[in-house]
């Protein structure tokens, strides 16, 4: 995972970069220390391995259940989705992801106005906190399949605007 910040009013293609000037990037450590945006590398080619760090993050964050999100240019009414992915949500509980392909963006907003860019690629699981503001968006590849963890049952993601 590469994480910095972005300039603060984006303008143009949200799938680009959008450092600010000149570039300031942070560590996953200065991350969870300025949101609670915690990291984790899963090595999905080592199936063991893989299955005991998702086995202890579905018991530390209470997952009961999960699904598989792909979000590329063949989805109906592409760019909509794009718009409604980038709104910045708050949610009224943790949300757990973890990029099984491609690579995408998570944004987070830690303090009015401050965004912190974030870009996932296959294996990288971030656990946003409830109650952190923030939004996802894909990059130029057009392609990104995430696994995504719910403590309901139901899959229902819990959130306020």
């Amino acid at each position: 995972m590469q994480i910095w910040y972005m300039e603060p009013y984006a303008c143009g293609d949200r799938r680009l970069p959008h450092h600010v000037f000149p570039p300031k990037k942070i560590s996953p450590d200065q991350l969870l220390q300025k949101s609670r945006v915690q990291y984790y590398k899963v090595d999905l080619d080592d199936t063991v391995a893989m299955k005991k760090r998702l086995s202890r993050v579905k018991a530390e964050w209470k997952v009961v259940s999960s699904d598989i999100l792909t979000v590329n240019d063949n989805v109906p009414d592409w760019e909509e989705k794009l718009e409604e992915y980038y709104e910045p949500i708050v949610r009224d509980d943790d949300f757990v992801c973890m990029v099984v392909d491609g690579s995408c963006y998570y944004d987070v907003e830690p303090e009015e106005d401050e965004w912190i860019r974030c870009h996932l690629e296959k294996g990288d699981l971030v656990i946003i906190p409830k109650g952190l503001s923030h939004r996802f968006t894909i990059t130029p590849k057009n392609y990104v399949q995430i696994q995504r963890f719910f403590t309901d049952r139901n899959g229902n993601i819990q959130m306020s605007k």
